[in-house]
């Protein structure tokens, strides 16, 4: 059988495999439910933070990593998303690592809703420091 007519199914590829494609592209990705407020996300997010893979992260510890100066901003193309005005979340924003290093963060975002399931904001985070550094 050619390769062209093999069918992937990327459903039987597992949380690990994932885990490891976003650690090598430096992609976080992240779920809030907008009901509960609970957040899920990958260890690749909780690294662009700089935060240990194994800690639970909650949506105001993230949000109380945003300098102050871009949490406003941040805050505003959240809800602005969540309440529909917006079809989709985009920032580019700093924040204070929790050893001090401040770091720039891309976050994008969209509004999900698979049936039977509440309402979440999902989307991804990538560390663009170096980018944002070059001359």
């Amino acid at each position: 059988m050619s390769i062209n007519k093999k069918i992937i199914d990327l459903s039987i590829i597992c949380d690990d495999h994932w885990d490891v494609v976003f650690d090598h592209l430096g992609l976080g990705f992240w779920e809030l439910s907008i009901a509960t407020g609970i957040l899920r996300s990958t260890r690749s997010f909780k690294k662009n933070l700089g935060c240990p893979p194994d800690e639970v992260l909650s949506y105001e510890k993230v949000l109380g990593l945003i300098l102050p100066e871009d949490l406003d901003h941040v805050q505003d193309e959240i809800e602005l998303t969540v309440s529909r005005e917006k079809n989709s979340y985009h920032s580019i924003h700093r924040i204070c690592r929790p050893d001090g290093e401040i770091r720039w963060i891309k976050a994008d975002g969209i509004l999900s809703q698979q049936d039977g399931e509440s309402l979440k904001l999902i989307g991804t985070i990538l560390d663009v420091t170096d980018l944002k550094n070059k001359p």
